[in-house]
């Protein structure tokens, strides 16, 4: 039995670890972060424009059980329009994570969270093993599945992460090519810089006062502290307990 070693655990490196174990293979998949789904849990759009073809076509093909299990277990609007957007579906953030987790569990991948690959260890100019928290895993076939998102300009510039940022380098450290350790050559983006990712929601900054746009200009992040007069209501989905910040 062949080993296929994952590092990413997004949406393609979920992908890839079910492909391959689909066809019978030992699969260890690696993720820096504690969850799943990387930048995909951010937007939970699919389906969308051209992408509801590619979803079609994937699942005739053989290879859309991702797509059939979101549409029949997290999805939350399904063939809406918006601008930018026809016929989307969009599915639950609050669930998808840990239907996907358990969905690749039960399939006998093993998953390795807060597991930041750092390095490789070649020969012959082929990968052999990586180095992930100091320790070695070999393998036979190794799948770069770490994206292309790397610490965002505002970490770089400022040393913080944005606090919506579900790629976290601060907490869990930045992006690695495994790619490029291996002496490979990456196609980025037409400046040769990476870029920060779709999804956030951004603010003018000439509309905030000036203080905060001081703080912001010296610091990169401003905090808001919560009034403490005010109760504070978070919508939580069916199911789970409700929180009450006073």
């Amino acid at each position: 039995m062949e080993k296929i070693v994952v590092v990413g655990g997004g949406w393609a490196g979920c992908a890839a670890a079910l492909a391959a174990k689909n066809l019978n293979a030992e699969v260890l998949l690696f993720e820096k972060n504690d969850l799943l789904l990387g930048t995909g849990l951010v937007g939970g759009i699919y389906r969308n424009n051209g992408r509801y073809t590619a979803a079609e076509e994937m699942i005739s093909l053989g290879a859309g059980e991702l797509f059939i299990l979101l549409d029949n277990n997290c999805v939350r609007h399904k063939n809406i329009n918006f601008p930018g957007h026809q016929h989307a579906n969009l599915y639950d953030l609050f669930i998808v994570e840990k239907v996907v987790r358990e969905y690749l569990l039960a399939k006998g991948i093993k998953i390795f969270f807060n597991s930041r690959v750092t390095d490789v260890i070649t020969k012959n100019k082929n990968i052999k093993a990586i180095i992930c928290n100091g320790k070695t895993y070999e393998g036979d076939v190794f799948i770069d599945a770490t994206g292309t998102a790397g610490p965002q300009q505002n970490c770089i510039k400022y040393g913080n992460g944005c606090v919506m940022c579900i790629i976290r380098c601060p907490s869990f450290g930045g992006r690695v090519s495994i790619t490029t350790k291996a002496g490979g050559e990456e196609i980025t983006s037409q400046n040769r810089v990476f870029q920060s990712y779709s999804g956030s929601c951004k603010i003018e900054k000439n509309t905030i006062s000036p203080e905060i746009i001081k703080i912001l200009e010296r610091n990169g992040v401003y905090i808001y502290p919560l009034p403490k007069q005010k109760k504070i209501y978070f919508l939580i989905p069916k199911g789970l307990p409700a929180i009450c910040f006073k």
